[in-house]
């Protein structure tokens, strides 16, 4: 199975969620920690696109260079990582846009291989999965009975991308969010970076 290498300059990324899950406060999380990870010379994230409100769609972006200058504010056209909140949003004209060795992750009680099928994956291309709004509610960590899956969910990114470490994730969860709640959200990432299951 392919991987992002560190050749590879530029790491684009795009999570896809519903408004109120915080696809955007973890594009930041992601930039941050790839900051100050020291793998990368600059980071940009981006607000999502579309509409704002609770439950509609929405993307967040983020890029992250490991040599040069981010010059570029353009939407992202062709990730190489696609991080899905809630596999409900998907359609066939996003997973397309993935790059063929990228890296797909998704919150889903299914098996890797279901989206492997589902989408006709490239062999190139890694699925991580873990049910990560079971994890979160089994922990209590929610808003109005919903599950935050926003900050868990980074455990899946960084088994898939050893470049954003679990330290440095761990500091800028809390930093932001204080020593409390950054601890419960930091042991709900490092929980499911075990939990996740790669293909």
């Amino acid at each position: 199975m392919n991987e992002i290498s560190p050749e590879n300059d530029l790491i684009t990324l795009i999570i896809l969620g519903r408004g109120g899950q915080g696809a955007v406060t973890a594009c930041e999380i992601i930039a941050e920690a790839a900051y100050m990870s020291g793998n990368f010379i600059d980071v940009h994230a981006y607000p999502s696109f579309g509409a704002e409100r609770r439950g509609a769609p929405v993307q967040a972006y983020a890029k992250l260079s490991r040599k040069h200058k981010i010059w570029d504010r353009a939407q992202i056209q062709h990730p190489n990582i696609l991080i899905v909140f809630d596999e409900t949003v998907l359609d066939y004209e996003i997973i397309s846009s993935l790059h063929k060795n990228g890296i797909f992750i998704i919150n889903s009680d299914k098996e890797p291989e279901f989206f492997s099928k589902k989408f006709n994956f490239s062999n190139e291309t890694k699925i991580v999965v873990a049910d990560i709004s079971k994890l979160a509610l089994e922990k209590d960590l929610t808003i109005d009975g919903n599950p935050i899956i926003n900050t868990p969910i980074l455990g899946l990114l960084s088994k898939a991308l050893p470049d954003l470490n679990l330290t440095n994730l761990k500091k800028v969860v809390l930093n932001r969010l204080g020593d409390k709640l950054g601890l419960l959200n930091y042991e709900l990432i490092e929980e499911g970076y075990h939990l996740a299951k790669i293909l």
